[in-house]
């Protein structure tokens, strides 16, 4: 067989094994790495490419204030590039599956301030971030062949933060694969056989394990939770993606986001975490919410090898100590 696959281009590929997908990125390699172990302050400062005054070093697409109080810049190292081919092949009697890794790697940098922390923003601030994500969003669902656009935050070295100075990241693929594509399944199964929607269902099935709640939000340690100290942050209201969300709705998603950080926080300690944002902007069966992931510990043999993975502290005693601990953000 020729081998069409030594390239510098990226490639979504499926594994026949499994049906799980991998991202080969070979232009990841190339990044720098600041955060090699946790950093506390602001010794980089002058290497940092997401510093004021570091800006030639970015390709900027937008930003917020003058001077700038937020940036959103293009990745220099992406995952998934506009320029590369959108292709899809399957060869080996369709055992070999991959698409070629088109699409969008956008940076939300959404502080000037190095050692800014998303729980240390004030609501303004907050507001401002959600915004941009929203902006930015709408922006990359315009594009030609983009079926999903994600948002995800990496805090720490060890949750995969290149960097320490704060920011978010966007991608934009095209095709639905992984967790979201899973969750639109199952969602549509429940109400196949349900008549409701499972994440509004979810209130009453995951009372036991509420976190807090205010106006329009709630939060939960899910019953099946994968990661110790997991989280989950549900709109109350049945919106399939944050554009969606009014501006009531997004200072209380901020608030309870910054609620869990700084709970967490006295808890645990300072800790390095991982979240994503559920949702789909074009599938109102999607309930969009928000999954937190604290890295208190590694994956080992039993989670690479089996996918199962291996939580040190129930749901149930983590929403319990997390109640009696809760910190509340202004």
């Amino acid at each position: 067989m020729e081998n069409n696959f030594l390239t510098d281009e990226s490639e979504i590929r499926r594994d026949y094994r499994t049906n799980f997908y991998t991202l080969i990125a070979p232009g990841r390699s190339k990044r720098p790495i600041e955060l090699e172990e946790e950093d506390t302050d602001a010794s980089n400062l002058t290497a940092c490419p997401f510093e004021r005054g570091n800006e030639s070093q970015s390709k900027e697409i937008m930003h917020y204030g003058e001077p700038w109080t937020l940036r959103v810049i293009e990745n220099k190292f992406p995952e998934l590039t506009g320029n590369t081919p959108l292709v899809f092949k399957k060869t080996d009697k369709g055992v070999i599956e991959y698409f070629g890794g088109y699409g969008y790697n956008e940076i939300v940098i959404f502080s000037p301030n190095h050692t800014d922390t998303l729980e240390g923003l004030d609501n303004e601030a907050g507001l401002a971030w959600l915004n941009a994500l929203v902006e930015r969003e709408d922006a990359l669902y315009a594009r030609k062949y983009i079926k999903y656009v994600q948002v995800f935050h990496n805090y720490g070295a060890t949750a995969g933060a290149s960097f320490r100075h704060p920011h978010t990241q966007i991608i934009a693929w095209p095709i639905l694969i992984g967790n979201i594509k899973r969750e639109l399944d199952i969602i549509k199964m429940h109400k196949v056989q349900n008549n409701s929607c499972l994440y509004e269902d979810i209130y009453e099935i995951e009372k036991t394990r509420l976190l807090l709640e205010n106006k329009n939000f709630f939060a939960i340690a899910p019953f099946g939770s994968r990661i110790t100290a997991e989280s989950m942050i549900v709109p109350k209201r049945h919106v399939n993606c944050i554009s969606e969300l009014t501006t009531e709705e997004k200072n209380d998603l901020f608030s309870a986001l910054k609620t869990i950080l700084l709970t967490n926080k006295k808890l645990y300690g300072r800790q390095a975490y991982n979240f994503t944002i559920h949702e789909l902007k074009e599938d109102e069966n999607i309930h969009m919410h928000l999954e937190l992931y604290p890295r208190m510990s590694i994956q080992a043999g039993i989670e690479i090898g089996e996918d199962v993975f291996v939580n040190k502290i129930s749901p149930e005693e983590y929403s319990e100590n997390f109640r009696n601990s809760l910190v509340v953000s202004d």
